[in-house]
């Protein structure tokens, strides 16, 4: 009987920012694990079943990056460029992302629980049948989001723009726009 299994490639900061340099952009199955990096460009990298739990990445540039599957959980991304960035099936349970640009992000599947969503850009984003319960979206832009079956129970939603509820799973516990929980 053969076995076979992946071995994470190790990145400190300083080495994932040297090889950044260099012109390396696949980190794919890479464990990040506690990366500290702030303000920082890695836009266009593939983070595609990486580990990044409890990264530190405030106001970073990752635009266009691929982190399909990847586990984000408890990091911090406020205020952090997710434009155009495939999170499909991605893990931010507990995330920060507080003002971060997810706009036209797709972010199919992800799981958003608990995540802190407050004043994001979700504008055109991609949220069909992500786990949302229990996240908090008030002042959120969620302009045409897709939010077809994604899962919404515990959701606060107060003061955001552009939600359309109508195909989301919603219930008692989940806020509306205007305040109100749901009938």
């Amino acid at each position: 009987m053969k076995y076979s299994f992946t071995i994470m490639a190790k990145f400190n900061a300083e080495e994932l920012l040297q090889a950044y340099a260099a012109g390396e952009r696949n980190f794919r199955g890479s464990d990040l694990t506690g990366l500290s990096l702030f303000d920082t460009n890695l836009s266009d990298a593939d983070f595609s079943e990486s580990t990044l739990a409890n990264a530190y990445l405030p106001y970073c540039q990752l635009n266009r990056i691929q982190a399909t599957a990847a586990n984000l959980r408890h990091s911090e991304l406020g205020d952090a460029e997710l434009y155009q960035a495939n999170l499909a099936a991605a893990d931010f349970e507990g995330a920060s992302l507080v003002r971060a640009n997810l706009r036209t992000a797709n972010l199919e599947r992800a799981n958003l629980r608990g995540a802190n969503l407050r004043g994001a850009d979700l504008r055109y984003a991609n949220l069909r049948q992500a786990n949302l319960q229990g996240a908090n979206l008030q002042q959120a832009n969620l302009e045409q989001a897709d939010l077809t079956e994604a899962q919404v129970q515990g959701c606060n939603f107060f003061r955001a723009t552009g939600v359309d509820l109508s195909v989301a799973v919603c219930d008692r516990t989940t806020i509306y726009p205007d305040g109100y929980f749901y009938p």
